[in-house]
């Protein structure tokens, strides 16, 4: 067994996953790889490609000429903040409080591994996460989540279809090769492959148990190296791995997202070379002259120059025709217009002046629809691995609750709107203080909860009308007497 095989939809989605992330990594990445994503012109093909050649030369300057847009990690950037501009409720059982602030290895809380989820989601429509434990771990140890990217999740099964209630993921291949340390300060690439599996079909006393083993040789694999992980004595009947797409949290990949505005920023990339090559070719006239040069002269253009020419000869400059200059501007633009419209539309949430409430809720529905899949999607991942947590360490996994937020409008509150909502609370509308607090928390207008808000409340002094924006009322006036 090959540990390196990798799945066939992997083999199908692995290009678009490699495009996303050299896209949203921006112009460094995607200039770096040359060639893959701008490929030279038929004249330097034909000058010679290798370092030293004229048409290596000239192809180098031809794309450090190009522009690459950050369509995509502007797109990934905004709608980040559209997902998280009001913070997820997240609700554990008291023995997984801890990882409420130090959820991964690297000590990221679960907040910000939430936001890590949803950028993956949307740069490649995919994150793996990996529910693991210390070695030796024993009672009150707690697990930690390790995340995997798209590209890693190498192979994966979950068993067959035919007569079964639910399919249930017995396999899965990572690769966990990275740069180490040696003991000489240098770096060196090391490859490391983590198997999982559920159980060993011929060992009786595994069946149906979780396994794990890294192994260092593609080759290597050896039933006999996998280990069984427990807490306090406790082993996990599942696999607990969950991978999440930026649709549902299934094994099959889901497409990126913003695979097409990935496609439209490199087209507008080689589209840029292409214009910027031929603007550079306006001023690269090339001089010709028609008859005999006296052999003394050296043959130079430019203010000061002199050249002598025979009677009848004649000198003029040639260069490319910028008849099609125009067509390529306009495309470029059209191009940049479809891609802020792609990137936009799930970005426009802001309200409209004299836009009712109702009409603001729907548009912004049919907008940010794929928001609310990844939101949901990446809220579902996280608390399935949460669970599977909870039942590791003796919890109750009903007590695990991962709630995203949903509301991407930017809507704010105004005195007028809390005033009708007061007044009509005063008139006997079935609506509670409490109720009025929480939209105003919602809305940033306090921090506190509502315990700690009519604590807050008790300790001021009543401000009396007329008297300003101070409570204080024991102020003294200009003359030295008090204010009754």
């Amino acid at each position: 067994m090959a540990i390196d095989s990798i799945h066939p939809l992997y083999r199908e989605f692995v290009d678009d996953w490699r495009t996303m992330r050299d896209t949203y990594r921006g112009e460094r990445v995607v200039k770096h790889l040359g060639t893959r994503y701008l490929p030279p012109t038929s004249g330097q093909r034909l000058d010679g490609m290798s370092p030293g050649q004229k048409g290596y030369e000239s192809y180098q300057a031809y794309k450090e000429r190009a522009i690459f847009p950050d369509f995509v990690s502007s797109a990934v950037e905004a709608m980040i903040g559209l997902l998280h501009n009001r913070p997820p409720r997240i609700e554990l059982p008291r023995q997984l409080e801890g990882l409420r602030e130090n959820a991964t290895v690297k000590g990221e809380s679960l907040y910000a591994l939430l936001r890590r989820i949803n950028e993956a989601q949307l740069v490649t429509g995919r994150i793996g996460l990996l529910l693991d434990v210390p070695d030796g771990s024993m009672v009150g140890t707690l697990p930690y989540i390790a995340t995997y990217e798209a590209e890693t999740i190498l192979n994966w099964d979950d068993g067959r279809r035919e007569e079964i209630v639910e399919q249930t993921l017995n396999f899965v291949s990572l690769n966990e090769s990275e740069y180490e340390r040696q003991p000489d300060f240098e770096w060196e690439f090391e490859e490391k492959y983590r198997v999982l599996t559920l159980g060993d079909p011929y060992d009786n006393q595994t069946m149906g148990l979780y396994r794990v083993g890294l192994f260092r040789d593609t080759t290597d694999f050896r039933e006999d190296a996998l280990i069984i992980p427990s807490i306090a004595g406790r082993t996990m009947d599942k696999i607990p791995f969950v991978m999440i797409n930026s649709k549902d949290i299934i094994p099959e990949p889901d497409d990126p997202p913003l695979i097409g505005l990935a496609r439209l920023a490199l087209a507008v990339y080689r589209g840029e070379a292409d214009y910027r090559q031929a603007l550079y070719m306006q001023g690269q006239d090339t001089l010709v002259i028609i008859g005999s040069v006296d052999e003394s002269d050296e043959v130079r253009a430019g203010a000061g120059t002199v050249i002598r020419l025979p009677e009848g000869g004649d000198a003029k400059y040639v260069g490319t025709n910028s008849q099609g200059l125009p067509e390529m501007r306009l495309a470029l633009e059209n191009a940049r217009k479809e891609a802020a419209d792609l990137g936009g539309k799930l970005l426009d949430t802001e309200r409209r002046s004299a836009e009712a409430a109702e009409a603001l809720r729907i548009r912004v529905a049919a907008r940010t629809a794929t928001l609310n899949a990844i939101a949901i999607s990446g809220a579902k991942g996280l608390e399935t691995t949460l669970r599977m947590a909870a039942q590791w360490v003796g919890a109750d996994p009903e007590e695990v609750l991962v709630e995203p937020n949903l509301d991407f409008t930017n809507q704010t509150l105004d005195g007028r709107t809390l005033f009708d909502l007061m007044a009509s609370k005063n008139m006997g509308a079935p609506l509670s203080i409490k109720s009025i607090h929480t939209l105003l928390r919602e809305r940033g207008m306090t921090e506190m909860d509502f315990d700690r808000e009519m604590e807050a409340i008790e300790t001021e002094e009543p401000i009396v009308p007329g008297t300003g924006d101070s409570p204080d009322l024991n102020m003294e006036q200009n003359d030295g007497t008090n204010i009754e």
